[in-house]
């Protein structure tokens, strides 16, 4: 618990810290295109608006990450007006058959592969870079539905648990703004 709450405070620092804005394009394994800028508070993704945001970084040969992908593929259909995930796999090249695979499994959410572009490779060192990522896998960020950074996530974590964190990111900009709302009138 404490190693988490550190590598929050760690991340909430560095985007706040952070002056650049970057953006990305991130080509996903069918070809279509993420649009991702990388700002002083988290991140925005063009073809996403208004959604929380779950990067999941993920590897094939990974056993915990194998886990994590029919939770993750279970996330999105329950909340798929709420979420968004995109997977960025990050070992050696997803292959024909490793693609076949995540679909026959139900992936259904975009998935980036590091190696397979340049911008691609960039996104995955620039948050390398932001976070002081080590590269244990499953990894995964979550930002609100504003994009700002809210957590991040090492290891297997429980489908319920994820559930929360979506609903909760989610009615957060709910709440600010019936509070926003409460003051006003008073």
């Amino acid at each position: 618990m404490k190693k988490i709450l550190l590598l929050t405070f760690f991340l909430v620092s560095l985007f706040a810290a952070q002056t650049d804005v970057k953006s990305f394009t991130l080509t996903t394994i069918t070809n279509k295109t993420i649009h991702i800028t990388v700002n002083d508070e988290g991140i925005k993704v063009k073809e996403y608006p208004n959604k929380v945001i779950i990067l999941d970084f993920f590897g094939k040969r990974c056993p915990p990450c194998q886990i994590m992908i029919p939770r993750l593929v279970k996330l999105q259909k329950a909340q798929a007006k709420k979420v968004q995930i995109i997977g960025i796999h990050v070992q050696e090249p997803l292959d024909l058959y490793d693609m076949q695979r995540l679909q026959k499994i139900g992936v259904t959410y975009p998935v980036a592969d590091y190696l397979s572009s340049k911008e691609n490779r960039a996104f995955v060192e620039y948050i390398s870079m932001l976070t002081n990522w080590s590269g244990s896998i499953p990894y995964m960020l979550l930002f609100d539905r504003k994009g700002r950074f809210a957590t991040a996530h090492v290891g297997l974590e429980r489908y319920e648990d994820l559930y929360n964190s979506v609903e909760m990111l989610y009615d957060l900009q709910d709440t600010k703004q019936k509070r926003a709302q409460k003051k006003s009138s008073l």
